[in-house]
């Protein structure tokens, strides 16, 4: 796994999602999980500020059930926050703004 850490504005705290633990764990997750820069798998390319993963799989990192994990992606969706496309082999999720949250080259 990459080094390395993630921004979190104090903006998060007005957050309408905050209220919903479960969410805001898989949101964080997820930008935990995202590329910072784009990937090659197997012969797709996975861009900055997307996951390339599973329902199982995030059950495993997050402790939630595919149930509730279901329910918080859907959250998630509807609002805008990320974007998910759904195959037979994986899930690739876009944190929709990305680069507005996790900036390149700006002093920490």
């Amino acid at each position: 796994m990459d080094e390395g850490w993630i921004k979190l504005h104090r903006r998060f705290l007005e957050w309408e999602w905050l209220g919903s633990p479960e969410t805001v764990s898989l949101f964080v997750i997820l930008l935990l999980e995202a590329n910072h820069e784009e990937r090659r798998w197997q012969g797709t390319i996975i861009e900055r500020g997307q996951v390339l993963t599973s329902l199982n799989s995030l059950s495993e990192i997050s402790g939630l059930s595919i149930r509730t994990l279901r329910t918080c992606l859907s959250r998630l969706e509807r609002t805008g926050e990320i974007v998910k496309k759904t195959t037979n082999k994986y899930t690739l999720v876009t944190v929709s703004n990305y680069d507005k949250y996790q900036v390149l080259n700006e002093p920490v």
